[in-house]
Order: structure tokens, then sequence, then C-alpha cells
């Protein structure tokens, strides 16, 4: 007897309603296309994923679980990755000479650990040494697999005001002797430059191992960090000054709002005893070229590895060192488009500068502030075309009636690291984004003189 039943049906496998019967593996199996497709895919996008394309409920445990499982399918386990370490040293020596790779290692109870492992490719090396300002910034970030070290990068600024990686590598933790051990790595990398500043966060292990292989280096400190730490002793509005204080070019504009945060007679003790480094703009060397007061160049690359943190110790060097190719690349794409011998940066800073006329100028919009601008000499009372190599608002006003008047050539007053052929790469966070000064020039007679 045939029986046909009218009811519908509501098991899960004929209703299609979601289930919970997944394992790591199934996660794993359907995880390994993810990961191949894109190394930096997080557990809870594969989560979303699985769940839209399969109509399941997985539990985040799970997903990560499996996509642990993938990566290990796919790049091999964490002890296989340490092992390869001499083998990938090899292949980047081999394949690019001149390249320096260092690692180091520990012993203990008669087993070798890995410890240290510095990168700096021989393009890197070349680039900072003849195309970028002498200025690098060192930061570190922690990584987030099973090996619990710290990343720590060295970055530089190019022409075009971008960060350009310099070298970076793997240690155990920010402690005095590994940064020592990296900063000989680097000295071995870039040598001993006669003009070079150092930016560094407040870490002290940093601080006294660039102190001590770099000993004739400018020693700057990030600003930002440092004033993190001071709002945790002092308050108030008036400790708000030591902003303009950090961005002032002139000294006695720093003096002028250093003395109403010096009101505190705790405030001078403070940063003579724990911030000793310089963090104003105006004891900064005006041959660096470089009035950064943040030290955003290095947070910027940490950001932009941020996804990759968790991949085994080869893996991410070797991630790191597809992206700067790729970077590389773009750059040097754009860089065959550029025409005449000027940055796009430079070209809209300066607008136009040249020859050896002096002027005064006015700035109308704060209360007819007045400087000079030496030409012959690329200066300006304010101090910024000194610092930074290109022409301040000052300048461009004045050097703008000369351009009018057909007496200028732009590119003869560009700082030689402004010019095209300089190496640039990567996108910087340091971007300042601030309204060009409407500044009047005051060319009467004997205001200009040739």
């Amino acid at each position: 007897m045939v029986v046909k039943h009218q009811m519908e049906h509501i098991c899960s496998s004929t209703s299609g309603k979601v289930t919970s019967m997944t394992s790591q593996s199934w996660v794993a199996n359907k995880a390994v296309a993810m990961l191949k497709k894109d190394p930096t895919v997080g557990a809870m996008k594969i989560l979303k994923d699985l769940q839209d394309e399969h109509h399941v409920t997985l539990n985040y445990h799970t997903v990560w679980k499996g996509k642990q499982k993938a990566a290990t399918g796919l790049y091999g386990s964490w002890e296989e990755s340490f092992r390869m370490l001499y083998n990938y040293k090899a292949e980047i020596e081999l394949r690019s000479p001149g390249s320096i790779v260092e690692i180091d290692t520990t012993t203990h109870e008669g087993e070798v650990h890995f410890s240290k492992l510095f990168i700096a490719f021989k393009p890197c090396i070349d680039g900072f040494v003849n195309g970028c300002r002498p200025y690098i910034s060192i930061d570190s970030t922690h990584l987030n697999g099973k090996w619990n070290g710290q990343l720590a990068v060295v970055t530089a600024l190019d022409g075009h005001n971008w960060m350009f990686p310099v070298a970076y590598g793997f240690i155990e933790s920010e402690n005095g002797d590994n940064w020592a051990w990296f900063m000989n790595q680097v000295k071995k990398a870039i040598g001993d430059p006669p003009v070079l500043a150092v930016c560094t966060d407040a870490c002290k292990g940093l601080e006294n191992a660039v102190k001590k292989v770099f000993p004739q280096a400018e020693q700057r400190e990030c600003f930002r960090h440092m004033w993190h730490n001071f709002q945790k002793y002092f308050h108030g509005d008036v400790f708000g000054r030591l902003w303009p204080s950090a961005r002032a070019y002139r000294p006695e504009e720093y003096q002028h709002h250093m003395a109403k945060v010096d009101a505190s007679e705790k405030v001078y003790p403070y940063l003579r005893d724990y911030h000793n480094l310089l963090w104003m703009r105006c004891m900064f060397n005006p041959a660096i070229k470089c009035d950064y007061i943040n030290n955003n160049h290095a947070e910027c690359f940490n950001a932009w590895v941020r996804d990759i943190k968790d991949l085994p110790i080869v893996q991410l060097a070797d991630k790191i060192r597809e992206m700067i190719m790729e970077l590389f690349g773009k750059r040097r794409m754009i860089g065959e488009r550029f025409t005449g011998i000027i940055l796009p940066c430079g070209e809209v800073k300066n607008a136009k500068a040249s020859t050896d006329w002096s002027g005064e100028v006015k700035n109308a919009n704060k209360e007819d502030e007045r400087h000079v601008v030496k030409t012959l000499t690329h200066e300006c009372t304010c101090l910024q075309w000194q610092h930074t190599g290109k022409p301040c608002d000052h300048a461009l006003a004045f050097i703008n009636v000369l351009q009018a008047r057909n007496f200028v050539n732009m590119e003869d007053y560009v700082h030689g690291r402004e010019r095209h052929g300089m190496p640039v790469v990567i996108s910087s966070n340091e971007g300042r984004g601030r309204r060009s000064t409407r500044a009047e020039a005051r060319c009467e007679a004997g205001a200009m003189r040739r």
C-alpha cells in the first residue's frame, strides 16, 4: 500500500534551515580558497561568507581553528617556518646581492631557539642613501601569531614626503639588548651618515641603543607619544600650549608659549628628566630638511601590515617583501609620467621661486606680521624654508611677484630631495593639510633689491 504524506518536511536536510553541524576540518577545507585569494582575510569575514553561502550557523572558535588549519596546510607549521629561515636568507642573498639579512638565535637546554631577524633589501638601502632625506623613523608593533614577538621597522622620508621602507625585522621584546642588536644591523645597512636624524617613540631601550650606535645623530622624540605621557601628570588649558611650542620654527615663538607652560614648577623638571630628546621644530637641524614632530611614518608602516601579523615568520617576512616590490612597481609607473625635475609635491608647495632678490613680506591675515625673504640664500625669517627645504608661504608670495616679471626659475630654488628621480613609495599619514596663508608681498622701491 502506498501512502502519500501531505505535510511539509521540517528536517534540515530538506528544509534548507540553518544548522550547526559543521566542524573545523569542514571550515578549513572551505577556507583554503579564501586564504589563497587573500592571505589577510580574517576569521569574521570567513564566518560571514560561509554562513551566507551554505546556510549554516558557525561558532567563531570553530572558524578561527579551521582557518589556522587551512593556513598550516598552505604555509606550513610555525616549526617548519623557523627551520626555513636560513634557506630564506640564502635565497635573498642569491636573488638580491647586496641585501643584508641577519639571524640571531639563543640556546636553551641544548635546543636552539629563534631570537631575532633583520632584513634590508639592496634597493631599499640604495633608495635611502641616494634619494631620501637623512631622516629615519623607528618603531615596533606586536605580532599576533604563536610567536609573541615584535615587528621592528625603519622608515625614511623621500622627496615626495612619503614613507620609504628601509629595513624591517623581528625581535623578541623591546629591551635594550634587542634594540642594540637591531640598530647595529641598521648601521651595517646605511652606514654612518655625517648628517642624520633618528625619530623614536618613548622607548628608553631604543633611545639608548640609538645613542650608542649613532652617537652623532640628532635624536628626536615623537611629540604625540610625549604628549600622551605628559597628560598623565599635567592637566589644564595652559598645557595645550605645548602643541604650538612644538610646531614653532622660531626660538622666540617657542619660548613665548613655553613661558606659559613653565608656570608650573613641575613641568620643566619633568621634561628635562623624562623627555630630553628633541620634540620642538625650532631645535631641529635645518640640514635634515624634515620638520615632522611625530613618528607617523613608522606608524604608517605598522598600519600597512596590520592584517598579516599572524602569519608564520618566514611567510610574514616574504609577504612584506612582496608588498614592497608591488609598491615600488606602482611608484615607478607613476614616476615615468612625471615631467621636469620637480616632484608634484614640490610643485604644489613651491609654486614658483628663484634668483637673488630679497624683500619684505606682510601677512595681512596675521595682524600684518612681517618677514624678510632672501631668495639668494633660500631663507625666510620665519625659518620654515630653512627647515623644510621648500619655500614657505611668505617666500611664495614674494616669488609670485618676481614670476610675474619673468625674473625667476622655480627649479633653481628646490632642494635636491624634492627633485624628480628621487624614489617615492608608500603614502604617509603625516600630511598636514594646512591651508596656504594669504601673504601680501611688499615689493616697493627699496623693499626689493637685486
